[in-house]
Parts: structure tokens; sequence; C-alpha cells
């Protein structure tokens, strides 16, 4: 790790020498900010200090337009190189929000689009060969990632104009976290926005909207269709029973919610029809509504 720092702190010196270059003029304020989001992400590296030489990067003959992506791709690879020691979620979700913090100093364009496209795909690798590792208490740090990279999916459909098409290595490495929320909390969508809500995004201003809620839906969906059918069953029909003893609509509604989420699943759909047809209707119009619809499929 003594290695890796050097590398970090020589990225550090080199923006920082950068800024007090002549190369850096028209492009000072995002290049500014750049090296605070960098400077957050120094507990990636951290190791008991060296007096081994640092070797600056040069950015002279470096456009100025293509400073903030060299230095962007320099950060990751020394992250990649940190993951053979260390692939804690905990880790990831600090350099996951430093790369999005990066992603949303340039201009919106298609140039931020690419950037964040190009995050996830190195992600995605990342996943393959370093899946990262939490325990099933800890929600804060996988948290992170998924917060990250459903803003890194949103920024490059909203700059580029293109829906993004989900990696399966993406979802199968959240479904486990996925699954901790469904099987733990009733409305586990909601449960998770709140918990995204609270958590620390670094200063980063986000808007939880639908479009948001869509992406979060697919991971939360894929992760739940990966559970055992029994389970799947399981879980199902005990939603079902809690959205029909439920007096008030609004909170029968945040448990269909989730509901429909786990009954698209092909394999446990008969099931619960049934299960729905041998339930006795209620005095709520609204969870009546719902019993027809769940139990009008074969």
């Amino acid at each position: 790790m003594i290695l890796l720092e050097i590398v970090y702190k020589s990225l550090i010196e080199s923006v920082s020498s950068l800024l007090k270059s002549k190369y850096s003029k028209g492009n000072r304020l995002h290049l500014r900010s750049v090296l605070g989001a960098l400077k957050q992400a120094a507990p990636l590296f951290s190791s008991e200090p060296s007096s081994m030489e640092q070797h600056q990067i040069s950015f002279r003959n470096i456009e100025p337009e293509d400073q903030i992506p060299l230095i962007l791709e320099e950060f990751i690879s020394d992250f990649e190189h940190t993951l053979a020691a260390n692939s804690s979620a905990k880790n990831y979700s600090l350099f996951s929000i430093t790369a999005l913090k990066i992603i949303k100093i340039f201009d919106d364009g298609n140039k931020r689009g690419l950037v964040a496209m190009h995050v996830i795909n190195r992600l995605e690798k990342m996943f393959l060969k370093y899946p990262f590792r939490h325990s099933r208490q800890a929600t804060r740090d996988p948290l992170g990632t998924v917060f990250a990279i459903i803003e890194m999916i949103l920024e490059s459909e909203k700059n580029l104009g293109i829906a993004y098409k989900f990696d399966k290595t993406i979802l199968d490495q959240f479904s486990q976290f996925m699954q901790q929320y469904y099987l733990k909390f009733d409305d586990s969508i909601g449960k998770i926005l709140d918990d995204m809500v609270s958590m620390p995004k670094s200063r980063l201003t986000v808007i939880f909207g639908q479009d948001y809620r869509t992406i979060l839906e697919k991971i939360f969906q894929h992760g739940i269709s990966s559970l055992p059918r029994g389970v799947k069953i399981k879980r199902a029909k005990e939603l079902l029973e809690k959205i029909i003893e439920q007096k008030e609509d609004s909170e029968a509604l945040k448990l269909y919610n989730v509901l429909k989420l786990a009954y698209t699943d092909k394999d446990i759909q008969s099931d619960i029809a049934s299960f729905a047809r041998s339930l006795n209707k209620t005095e709520k119009r609204f969870a009546n509504t719902i019993l027809d619809e769940i139990s009008q499929a074969r």
C-alpha cells in the first residue's frame, strides 16, 4: 500500500502544480473542485509515511478540456490497484462518490454523459474481478455505492439521451444487499430511499425523483428475483396479507408497490394468485381491487 499512497500523492501534487501553472488557464475553478474531491479520497490510499520519491504527472501539451478526464482516469487506475488488498464496500463507496463528484464538475452535455458511462463500465470490470465485501448488518457503505451508480446512470441518460441497459454484473453485485431490505422492511423501497436521503453524500445535491426510483426498482427487483423460490412465495404472501390488513389506503399502496416488483416474477405468480383467491374480500375497495388483480394470473 505504500507504493499506492505514493502514486496517489503524486496525483495530488500533479494537480496542485497544474493549478499553479499557466496550463490551468481557463480551467482553474473546475480543477480546484477536482482537487478537493481527490483529497477527500485520501483514506483509500493511506499507509505509513514514506520517503520514496514522487513522480509528478506532466500536463504539458494537454488541452484544458482533456485535463480533468486524464486526472479522473489516473484516479480510477490508482483505486483499482488497491482492490487486491481491500475490496470493501466502504472503499467502493468512497471511490464511487468521489468519482461522481468529479463527473458533476463537467458541464452538462455529451462529455459529461460519456465520462459517467466510462466510470460505470470501469466499475463493472472491478466488480467482476473484486466483488465488494460487506457484513449483513452494514447498510451505509453498500448504499453509498448504489447511490453513486444510480446518479451516474442518470447523468449518462440525461446527457447522452440513451436509456441505460444494466449489465448483470452490477445487478448481481447488489442482490444480497437488496434482499436484506426486502426481507426486513415491508416498505423496503421507501426505506432504501429514506436511508439514501439521510446518508452523508459528500455535499452532493441530488433530487430523489421518479426517475431515480425507477432505476432503484430495477436493481431491487433483480435482487428479490434471486431469492430461493420458497422464500419468494412466503414473503409475497406476507405482503399481500399485510395489504389486506391495512386500514389506510396510503400505507397499503406502499406495500403494494413492493409486492408488484416481486409479483412480476413468473416463478411465483400462479402460487400467489391461488393464495389471493383464497382470501376473503375486505371492506376496503382498494384492498379488494388488489386482490382481484393478483387473483387473475394463471
